[in-house]
This record gives C-alpha cells, structure tokens and sequence, in this order.
C-alpha cells in the first residue's frame, strides 16, 4: 500500500490536529488528539500555534503512527489517540 503525506495539516475542533495522507491515489484526513501530543510530545497549550509547534516537532514519529494504522485499517481515516503510542518521547 503506497502511503504519503501532503504536509496539509491544521487545528479542529475538540483540540485535534488533523493531517491528510495520500492512500494509493485517495485523499484521507487523519489526525492526532490533544491528549497524544500532551502525553507524548510535551505539548503543554491549547493554542492553535502550540498544537502546530508540537504537531511539527514530532511530524515523523505522528505520521509512522498514523502510517501503521493506515495500513492495518485499509487505508481509512485515522483519529490518533494517545494509546497509539508508545511511552512518552519527552
């Protein structure tokens, strides 16, 4: 399955960090919660720029979660949580 990320992400509601992914030729929006990126990549605000620092600093580790789900799900939208990963980075 040919997985890629676009780079296109932003701030939704419920304090979620959405990010799209290009899936064997199709558009899918995943995202990662607020709690992920509290837990386990120091994120410490709410703002929408303190969601997108800490989204950016840990863009690679986000998007190889996101990328084995992908793979497990059949290439369906994904909602990152913070069980999702694996102890904390920080």
């Amino acid at each position: 399955m040919t997985i890629e990320f676009s780079g296109r992400r932003h701030v939704v509601a419920a304090s979620r960090v959405a990010f799209e992914a290009n899936v064997e030729g199709r558009e899918v929006w995943c995202s990662v919660s607020l709690d992920a990126l509290n837990d386990h990549f120091g994120n410490e605000g709410t703002s929408s720029h303190s969601l997108l620092s800490t989204f950016e600093g840990s863009r690679m580790r986000i998007e190889e979660a996101a990328k084995r789900v992908l793979e497990h799900n059949g290439g369906q939208s994904v909602e990152l949580e913070s069980s999702d990963f694996k102890g904390p980075s920080v």
